[in-house]
């Protein structure tokens, strides 16, 4: 092994089997702490170590049962959370390796925004190219959002992960003016890159709610007059701008707010849909989306999944075609 490798194993021995503090590796090595924990990173990297859980046989149950009952695919589900920064970071850890086993030869893989979906291009360390991937935003960008949360930087990070090239929408999520989002989706850029969503064989999200610590509320780009308007219609939460009541039906947003993008039933069209969330806040959110087929597979935490078990007998029908 080359001088980095030797000294990433040593610290790894070290801190995974003598069971070393942190501090103790540092004065061991003769090194500082902040060394030790870049070594400790790049020894996980490397696959120098491999982290594994024996994950107990009533999780294996509730995830099969959640899938034999909302006709998913695969459920992966976490543990319960301290807050929701551990939560997202724990979700974008399942969600990563879910997307990796996902992703295959010429996938055109569609991303969403949020800080989901940031916390899961930060759990992909490294990079594993495969041929003929592409990654795409679902929607347009938000000029008061961080750059980690906007699709296009999502899209950007998991492209270099798959070392693919990432497309971007040069377009706002939505507009206030019918007219102008029809125009939009008119430009040959943006209508190449709808299209592109529209054929994608993976498509990456999380749900929204109307919470008032939700992102797009938050910011601002949803009026407290739009917000009672969704919520005097029933809705729940929104899957990349597209809202849905408690039963996954699309509700008609206010006149003053037209997304540019793909509609709900095209994001059902694609073969696999992943859908990350979890908490208390957005419960009714993916149990709306759930029930409204559009996902294939879930990511959540085990409360989540609790409170989905316990409405099932709620639901009338799951969509044809989920599976």
């Amino acid at each position: 092994m080359d001088k980095r490798g030797s000294e990433a194993a040593r610290a790894a021995w070290l801190y995974y089997i003598e069971e070393l503090t942190q501090g103790e590796v540092a004065q061991e090595l003769g090194v500082s702490r902040s060394t030790v924990v870049r070594l400790l990173r790049r020894a996980k990297e490397t696959g120098l170590v491999r982290v594994s859980l024996d994950v107990p046989q009533d999780v294996f149950e509730i995830e099969r049962e959640l899938e034999r009952l909302y006709g998913l695919r695969r459920v992966r589900l976490i543990p319960d959370a301290r807050d929701e920064e551990t939560l997202r970071r724990w979700l974008g850890h399942a969600a990563s390796e879910v997307i990796v086993e996902l992703v295959r030869p010429g996938s055109t893989i569609a991303v969403g925004w949020g800080t989901t979906l940031r916390a899961i291009t930060g759990s992909l360390s490294g990079e594993q190219a495969i041929e003929g991937v592409r990654v795409v935003p679902l929607v347009g960008g938000l000029h008061r959002a961080s750059s980690g949360t906007n699709s296009y930087w999502v899209a950007e990070q998991l492209g270099r992960y798959f070392r693919a090239p990432a497309e971007a929408l040069y377009a706002p999520l939505f507009v206030e003016d019918r007219s102008t989002a029809e125009a939009l989706t008119k430009d040959p850029d943006i209508r190449n890159t709808i299209e592109l969503v529209r054929k994608a064989s993976l498509v990456i999200y999380s749900v929204g709610t109307l919470n008032a610590e939700a992102t797009i509320v938050r910011l601002g780009y949803l009026s407290d007059e739009q917000c009672a308007f969704l919520k005097s219609r029933g809705a729940v939460g929104d899957i990349v701008c597209r809202w849905i009541d408690a039963q996954g039906n699309t509700i008609e947003p206010p006149p003053t707010m037209n997304p540019v993008g793909v509609s709900l039933q095209d994001l059902r069209n694609v073969p696999e849909r992943l859908m990350v969330g979890g908490g208390e806040i957005k419960r009714d959110a993916l149990l709306g989306a759930l029930r409204g087929g559009y996902a294939t597979t879930l990511v959540t935490d085990d409360s989540t999944a609790a409170y989905l078990l316990e409405r099932v007998n709620d639901v009338s029908e799951i969509p044809d075609g989920t599976r």
